[in-house]
């Protein structure tokens, strides 16, 4: 996807003053002075900050004389680590008051900016014993109009970066309209048992933090209504597409108002054909651009050649679909559309139903699915 190098400059300027957003997480014991608390959040201040006050802010509320300190700050490739330090002396556990500590990760990791991705920030909180992890949360700090808008459907667990195994029946409902997000995440219980999740949110470009509900103790299918299931408040998925139809996320367990285990899940739609990874794209599919020019029909077989890295796909009129594969997937990243020898399109936003990208000339198009 083409954007032009002033509004990414403006947009990643935007970010740095927009900051993220983190539920109130209560330290635990351990890392407070005595009866003492602390709520802790990134908070989103105005964008008209200048320049070099564009920091990462933590706010809260801590007794009075016992503010933290940042401790330490790391940046790690997408992973940004945040330390809170405590003292363990002097605090008034009768008054809570204030706090805004300024943190900047480009300085920590010695960037003159910040990587345009989705950042995956961890906050950790250090009093007398070692440090504790207390929130995680996504940041998106890619440019305005990169964000990938998911399929609704079914998405299931897939093999995650490094080797890492599927999580077999494990997967999420996604459906997207304007902007909100709903989810159904369903998986398996400590004991086994099937469980299914719920909760809806407004993304965030790229990202989007979906606390869920649990519903318990409802009446089986086939016996007489009357019985209100309870809802119960359960996990929380922090979601960052990567494309139409592949996402990371994050399943975050809370206890006591902090955010205590995360575990990393990769999902992905699929359609339910078996076969060459390329039989999926095959059918009629229709060419979309601007108001000036007419649609173009194309009918695609299934796939020519295939190879570890790419798929093949030709039209009876000459035209055809090239796509290469991200690395180790099934799921195509980047496909050229090309007629009798000349490029028509290249598509870098690759859904099951819809391709996103530009012509020769940069002006968006899309190749949209229709039914025969």
């Amino acid at each position: 996807m083409y954007v032009p190098p002033s509004t990414l400059r403006r947009s990643l300027w935007a970010w740095c003053a927009a900051l993220l957003l983190l539920a109130a997480a209560s330290l635990p014991a351990a890392a407070l002075p005595a009866a003492g608390s602390l709520q802790v959040r990134l908070a989103r201040p105005s964008a008209a900050l200048p320049d070099a006050a564009r920091q990462v802010v933590v706010q809260g509320r801590a007794p009075a004389h016992c503010a933290p300190a940042i401790g330490s700050v790391g940046l790690d490739g997408a992973d940004l680590s945040i330390e809170l330090v405590s003292p363990q002396t002097g605090c008034d556990a009768r008054r809570l008051v204030g706090f805004a500590l300024a943190v900047d990760p480009r300085a920590a990791a010695g960037l003159p900016f910040l990587p345009e991705r989705v950042l995956r920030v961890r906050l950790f909180a250090r009093g007398s014993g070692p440090a504790e992890l207390v929130a995680f949360r996504l940041l998106d700090a890619s440019p305005a109009g990169a964000a990938s808008v998911p399929e609704n459907g079914f998405w299931w667990s897939q093999p995650g970066p490094g080797g890492a195994p599927a999580s077999p029946g494990t997967g999420a409902s996604f459906e997207w309209q304007g902007g909100q997000l709903a989810v159904g995440l369903f998986g398996f219980s400590d004991s086994g048992a099937a469980t299914w999740s719920f909760g809806s949110a407004r993304s965030v470009g790229r990202t989007a933090s979906v606390a869920l509900v649990e519903l318990a103790d409802g009446d089986p299918a086939f016996a007489p209504a009357g019985s209100q299931p309870s809802a119960e408040a359960g996990p929380r998925l922090e979601i960052e597409f990567l494309s139409p139809i592949s996402a990371r996320a994050w399943l975050v367990r809370q206890e006591d108002g902090r955010d205590v285990e995360v575990r990393p899940l990769t999902l992905a739609r699929s359609r339910f054909d078996e076969g060459p990874a390329g039989t999926a794209w095959s059918g009629r599919w229709v060419l979309v651009g601007d108001e000036t020019a007419p649609p173009r029909l194309f009918e695609f077989g299934g796939p020519r050649s295939q190879d570890a890295d790419s798929f093949h796909l030709d039209a009876a009129d000459g035209a055809s679909l090239e796509c290469r594969l991200a690395a180790a997937t099934r799921q195509p990243d980047l496909c050229t559309l090309t007629a009798d020898g000349l490029s028509l399109a290249d598509f870098d936003e690759v859904g099951l139903d819809r391709l996103g990208g530009r012509d020769p000339g940069g002006q968006a198009v899309r190749l949209v699915r229709v039914p025969r």
